[in-house]
């Protein structure tokens, strides 16, 4: 395939483990580029980037996730940890559709630029959630809605990912629900 942008679509993976290397703060500084250019209804761009380095809050942003993923460890082990936070003020309706389009756009930039990502998804919660913790540890205000995290860091070479892939006969439907057949 030639095109660029296709190409880093269908190779990225969620690579939940890091080797112990420093990313440099141009590599970050493109990678929070990329979601600051992420489309957004109306252009209201209601996502704040909380950016991660410090142990102390890896290792308790890692014991936060176990609620919602199985796979804390790469959270403590990277060297960067994204937080991907929203205003609902900003934008009442698609608040959490336009950060979740700015995490796509650092989870592939950050492939494209030779970094590691995985894709930890936030559901809104109560008092005790993944979501209230991470905005009581990183003193997120409560009106925000915690929509991500993204730990980043150079691949482990040892580390293998699925690639596989539904076939587009699968999951396209033609006019409706149900209508399904190969292009």
């Amino acid at each position: 395939m030639s095109n660029e942008v296709l190409r880093t679509i269908r190779e990225r993976r969620s690579i939940p483990r890091f080797k112990p290397e420093r990313i440099p703060d141009e590599i970050l500084h493109e990678v929070l580029e990329a979601g600051r250019w992420a489309p957004s209804y109306a252009n209201l761009q209601p996502w704040e980037f909380i950016v991660v380095r410090d142990e102390a809050v890896k290792a308790r942003l890692s014991e936060i996730v176990e609620k919602v993923t199985i796979y804390r460890r790469g959270v403590q082990n990277a060297d960067v940890v994204i937080v991907v936070a929203a205003d609902p003020e900003v934008d009442p309706l698609h608040y959490r559709e336009d950060a979740a389009a700015a995490t796509q756009n650092m989870a592939l930039a950050a492939h494209s630029l030779g970094i590691a990502s995985y894709w930890i998804g936030i559901p809104e919660g109560g008092p005790s959630s993944a979501e209230a913790l991470t905005k009581e540890l990183l003193g997120i205000p409560d009106e925000f809605s915690v929509v991500a995290i993204l730990p980043l860091g150079y691949p482990d070479p040892d580390y293998k990912p699925e690639k596989d892939r539904r076939p587009l006969e699968e999951i396209v439907h033609w006019d409706r629900f149900g209508n399904t057949r190969a292009l």
